[in-house]
């Protein structure tokens, strides 16, 4: 999962940050281009393709983008066994962002030194936005393989691109899926310390409104402070009697909130996102109570109607790293660079310019577990899933077109 503006009061610091920090750096290739390579080149040098990977291995960001970083080493996995990039394999290099925006920056400028020939930054906009910048500014193609924001492409570049599902889709998908299950009135419990919950809301109300339901309620929430106590929040639940109650906040204390509401004995559906969408749901609620829960996602990984793909997906992932993928971003940053290197395959493709104008390109494209609809402003439109929970256990209940989602909230 990714959070556009996690940090949003810090936001003139890292564009400072990035502008200083990019500044500093020359225009050409990094110390491993050779004479008279092309800017940006994707070419076969020393036998390989070199991506540097600029995320965080320690704090706060870093149980999003160690599964982002894991999701993307399936992918390379994968696509060297078929013979990578035109027959050329893809390597790595890595360094520790330290979940510091400015430490991205310095990251990102040694990993291209090194010769880095695509950069790969962090899950968030926020913690990847100055990092991103040095790449822009040194021709290289970077990508952003889990993010969901819809302004991180026009801040930094043409060839900046970042693929997780966006709040539209999320907010769209949800206010579709309560109208089709005919739930006229949400309860909504929502942290507005993130423009990640604040954009749903925006969504939702765009269709779900219109479509004749109402949001009878708004409970604010401190999720990301670790709330634990939501018994006011459930005592206007019941005064209010939803059809449905729409939770916007981050886990744990969304799975708190929900344990506490169906221990209040309040059985009234639960309608989130992918906040929701991890094995730690069931163990927290508990699995004779996790009923009723639905969340809108980009892929499902986890329960029935998984794409088997995807299903051989997590088998690789546990295989590789001993666990079952931790959350979202995994299986997000896999399906994203499984897309883009369709485009890098590509004979034309030959460099930054042109393996962004490939991606670009890209329309209705088939990836393991999803649809990528197209690309706009950099960002990705996804086909979006929703997942039920019943008895802790997940199934899909509902895909969406992201398109048909947009055409009818206009």
């Amino acid at each position: 999962m990714s959070f556009p503006h996690m940090m949003r009061r810090r936001w003139p610091a890292l564009v400072a940050a990035g502008l200083t920090l990019s500044g500093a750096v020359a225009c050409a290739g990094g110390a491993g281009s050779s004479a008279g390579e092309r800017k940006g080149s994707l070419a076969c040098r020393d036998g390989r393709i070199l991506v540097g990977i600029a995320k965080a291995d320690s704090g706060f960001a870093s149980f999003f983008d160690v599964a982002g970083k894991r999701g993307l080493q399936v992918a390379i996995e994968e696509i060297n066994a078929q013979g990578g990039i035109k027959g050329c394999p893809i390597k790595t290099i890595t360094g520790d962002t330290k979940s510091d925006p400015a430490v991205a920056a310095q990251v990102a400028r040694s990993l291209i030194g090194k010769g880095a020939q695509i950069l790969v930054v962090a899950d968030d906009f926020d913690t990847g936005v100055a990092a991103a910048r040095i790449g822009q500014r040194q021709g290289v193609l970077t990508l952003s393989l889990a993010a969901s924001s819809t302004v991180f492409g026009k801040a930094v570049g043409d060839r900046f691109f970042n693929g997780g599902i966006t709040t539209t889709e999320l907010g769209l998908a949800q206010a579709r899926y309560a109208l089709d299950r005919k739930w006229r009135s949400t309860f909504q419990v929502l942290d507005p310390g993130l423009a990640y919950f604040t954009e749903q809301d925006t969504a939702y109300r765009k269709l779900y409104e219109p479509g004749g339901g109402k949001v009878t309620g708004v409970d604010r929430v401190d999720s990301l402070a670790g709330q634990s106590d939501f018994s006011s929040t459930i005592s206007k639940i019941k005064a209010a009697k939803p059809d449905v109650v729409q939770a916007l906040a981050v886990f744990p204390a969304v799975g708190t909130f929900v344990k506490q509401l169906r221990a209040a004995g309040v059985n009234t559906p639960v309608l989130g996102n992918i906040t929701l969408q991890t094995r730690e749901l069931p163990k927290l609620v508990g699995a004779n109570r996790s009923n009723a829960i639905s969340f809108a996602a980009q892929v499902a990984f986890d329960g029935a109607g998984v794409d088997p793909a995807i299903a051989a997906f997590t088998a690789k992932y546990e295989k590789m790293f001993g666990h079952f993928p931790e959350q979202a971003n995994a299986p997000g940053a896999y399906q994203t660079f499984m897309a883009v290197n369709q485009a890098l395959q590509r004979k034309d493709v030959t460099d930054a310019a042109s393996a962004a104008n490939a991606i670009r390109a890209q329309r209705g494209l088939k990836v393991p577990g999803g649809t990528l609809a197209y690309w706009q402003d950099g960002y990705a439109v996804w086909s979006t899933t929703v997942v039920g929970v019943q008895k802790g256990k997940f199934k899909v209940v509902a895909d969406y077109d992201p398109t048909v989602l947009r055409n009818g909230a206009s």
